[in-house]
């Protein structure tokens, strides 16, 4: 990635599965090839996420969903777009999703992320119709992230400011405990496209 050379590390990412809320991924990318996915230690594969699949939201919002639907291959071994009810998760209009799976788990000629053997679970939660991730569709991603039990969840999603939990729904805050409870690491930019202050009623004063 430029930033940080994992190529020698002992890590690799076996047997982790890392979940990303984003744009979608491009996953005819040679960056996420079987052909360059050398762990032998897969935790999702397509016998268990068929099992797991029916316990879903996914499978709510799309009657029949099956495992084949959203098993891509071992190196992405679930993929649903939450925000438009589909297993199809290529990207319309934005790389952002893919740029982000291949810092964390790409891998070919170019491209090494840090975690090149690590397996992804794409969640689409950006439409292809509509601008902006509805906190809807996030939380339903974050919900089968703990029903499929991922490792990881990265959430790189744009916003220029934090919040504060206190003003949060009881609803919202269930699914944030339940993330937690399951031991899963959740990492969220805390302010992705601007200052933390950026918009507060008392004036940006982290400028």
């Amino acid at each position: 990635t430029g930033i940080f050379d994992s190529s020698e590390s002992e890590y690799q990412g076996d047997g982790v599965v890392v979940a990303i809320l984003d744009t979608g991924l491009d996953y005819t990318h040679s960056a996420f090839s079987v052909d360059n996915f050398t762990t032998t230690n897969e935790a999702f594969t397509l016998d268990n996420v068929s099992e797991k699949v029916n316990d879903t939201l996914a499978a709510d919002f799309t009657p029949g969903l099956t495992g084949e639907d959203v098993y891509v291959n071992k190196k992405v071994p679930y993929a649903y777009d939450y925000a438009d009810k589909d297993p199809d998760v290529l990207p319309i209009d934005s790389e952002h999703g893919t740029h982000v799976a291949g810092i964390i788990a790409g891998k070919d000629d170019r491209i090494t992320g840090v975690a090149p053997n690590a397996q992804l679970a794409i969640m689409k939660v950006f439409s292809d119709t509509q601008t902006g991730a509805k906190t809807s569709w996030i939380l339903a991603a974050l919900e089968d992230c703990v029903n499929l039990g991922v490792d990881v969840i990265n959430m790189s999603l744009g916003s220029s400011c934090g919040f504060s939990r206190a003003a949060d729904d009881e609803g919202i805050n269930e699914i944030y405990d339940s993330v937690r409870e399951a031991g899963i690491n959740l990492i969220v930019a805390a302010s992705n496209s601007s200052s933390s202050a950026k918009g507060s009623t008392n004036g940006d004063t982290n400028l």
